[in-house]
């Protein structure tokens, strides 16, 4: 940290003073000088020496992708609520903390700025580290993690929660440095930034469950991406919908802060799915809530209507549905254009209007009016469940037979792996086939299989299961914890599915879904439940 001093010296800036407080004052009364002299800089239009309080690795995980977001003038401090609207907050300063808490480690306290501001509470932990010389700006997770051990793989740099690292497995790492040069090669990203991928690291803290990344984001989610820092946050590993919209955001390199989440949700569910859900096992559900009505599509076109129906989950399988289908109709080369056009300050984005929104999707799509263009829409859901859907109900009657047990036989033909579970007169029509056998996932749990047969349980090194009951079955991946397709016999009745009278289950799943990993011979273990 000492090094950036001389730079501030020579700029002539009345910092060091501050600073240099004796370590045998009041400990409060350090930091709260310290947050006291920032809120000042930002109140002068001082940002550059600002943006040197904080802690340097802060600040360099802050800048190491180069994401600037226009009209925020300190991107390191962007999820405040100050830097977020600082021509208002900057009359707003004059107290910089209403509480004061000295964390378990005296190197650490956190300050909360508390304010009525147009008649809104406006509040904000910031968080501060001692090095034993100066005070400095830092985040949550730099306290909260600082203990965790770290692992490494070739794109990401994973503190890990040590009640978690038994769900820490290589084959979800190398899945997780898949997913990166897939998704990469899909935004076209260069060479050079793919280096910088690498060399610098995705920061990635994998707490052991949600309560913790509350304690360090101050949300009851499953994870984030946080935008000022970089980092992920999250309760699983690896989470794709997070990772999107970083990945996004270093394609995009500067942009707005806010876009409207139909775009912004919906292409993180478009890529990565969300909350341990595939993409493709999504797509379905989507269709569904969209069809019958469920889901009101003009419900999902503005930032207010769609905040209202994601708490309930509802909205994201619509969201990524529909930019699938923008992204299949304009390319996405023109669908990154839509979503800068879809972005700005918040002001600007919480204040479009339904017609607003309409209306820049039909220019974007060139179609003659919104009719036509939802006309495009319905077209497009129904080759989405029907002829590019990944998993059907029935019998695959003939092609290679890969595995056959007392209870299943599974075969492939074209593009299609089918699956028949029967069973002798009124045993229960329900297991798991498990497969793909992976020596480094012996004596490794899943949160996954864990929720499904017990928290202890292991998975005794098979990856992969199709689980299945007489109302549905699930392709699941229980190395990342994720469900990759899932057929619901609610949502979508057939007689194909169960046959009642030979006690039958028939299933087929795209190939496309496993394109090397589906059951072969003896490398299979069948789970009567």
């Amino acid at each position: 940290m000492k090094a950036i001093l001389p730079g501030i010296l020579v700029l002539g800036l009345s910092i060091l003073p501050t600073l240099m407080i004796p370590k045998e004052s009041k400990a409060a009364e350090r930091p709260v000088k310290i947050l006291t002299e920032y809120f000042d800089l930002l109140i002068s239009g001082n940002i550059e020496s600002a943006h040197y309080l904080w802690t340097e690795p802060s600040l360099n995980r802050a800048g190491r992708f180069g994401i600037e977001y226009i009209g925020i003038p300190l991107k390191n401090d962007c999820a405040s609520p100050i830097i977020r609207d600082l021509k208002l907050m900057r009359y707003h300063l004059e107290r910089p903390a209403k509480r004061i808490i000295n964390l378990d480690d005296s190197s650490y306290q956190k300050l909360l700025y508390s304010k009525v501001v147009e008649g809104k509470l406006v509040e904000h932990n910031y968080y501060m580290y001692f090095d034993g010389e100066y005070w400095w700006l830092c985040y949550p997770q730099d306290y909260y993690c600082r203990d965790w051990p770290t692992r490494e793989s070739r794109y990401f740099r994973i503190h890990v929660d040590p009640t978690a690292e038994r769900y820490l497995n290589p084959v979800a790492l190398v899945a997780a440095d898949e997913f990166i040069e897939r998704i990469a090669d899909s935004l076209k990203f260069s060479k050079d930034r793919m280096k910088t991928l690498e060399t610098e690291k995705i920061e990635y803290y994998y707490c052991g469950n949600d309560s913790t990344v509350e304690l360090i984001s101050g949300h009851l989610v499953k994870g984030l991406f946080d935008m000022a820092s970089n980092d992920v946050i999250s309760g699983f590993f690896p989470h794709y919908h997070e990772l999107i919209h970083l990945l996004v955001n270093i394609k995009l390199q500067r942009l707005p802060l806010y876009t409207q989440p139909l775009l912004r949700e919906g292409v993180a569910v478009y890529y990565g799915g969300r909350w341990g859900k595939t993409p493709a096992s999504l797509l379905g559900l989507g269709a569904f809530l969209y069809r019958e009505d469920i889901v009101y599509f003009d419900s999902l076109l503005a930032m207010p209507l769609f905040e209202s129906h994601s708490g309930a989950d509802i909205a994201y399988p619509v969201a990524g549905l529909f930019t699938a289908y923008l992204i299949d109709r304009i390319g996405r080369d023109r669908f990154l254009n839509l979503y800068l056009r879809l972005s700005g300050d918040f002001e600007t984005v919480y204040s479009q209007t339904v017609p607003e929104v309409k209306q820049i999707l039909v220019e974007a799509t060139r179609t003659k009016d919104w009719d036509k263009f939802l006309q495009g829409f319905d077209e497009y859901i129904t080759d989405a469940i029907g002829d590019k859907a990944v998993i059907r109900p029935g019998q695959l009657k003939k092609g290679k037979e890969l595995a056959r047990g007392d209870n299943y036989v599974v075969r492939a033909h074209k593009k299609w792996v089918g699956f028949e579970f029967s069973f002798e007169g009124n045993h229960p029509a329900t297991g798991n086939l498990l497969f793909g056998h992976d020596d480094r996932l012996v004596g490794i749990g899943s949160i996954l299989y864990g929720e499904q047969y017990g928290p202890e349980t292991e998975i005794e090194g098979y990856r992969y299961g199709v689980r299945f009951d007489r109302n549905e079955v699930g392709l699941y991946d229980y190395a990342t914890n994720h469900l990759m397709a899932k057929y619901i016999w609610g949502i979508m009745p057939s007689d194909d599915y169960y046959d009642a009278d030979n006690n039958k289950i028939t299933v087929m799943f795209r190939k496309e879904l496993l394109p090397k990993e589906w059951p072969s011979g003896d490398d299979v273990k069948f789970l009567p439940q």
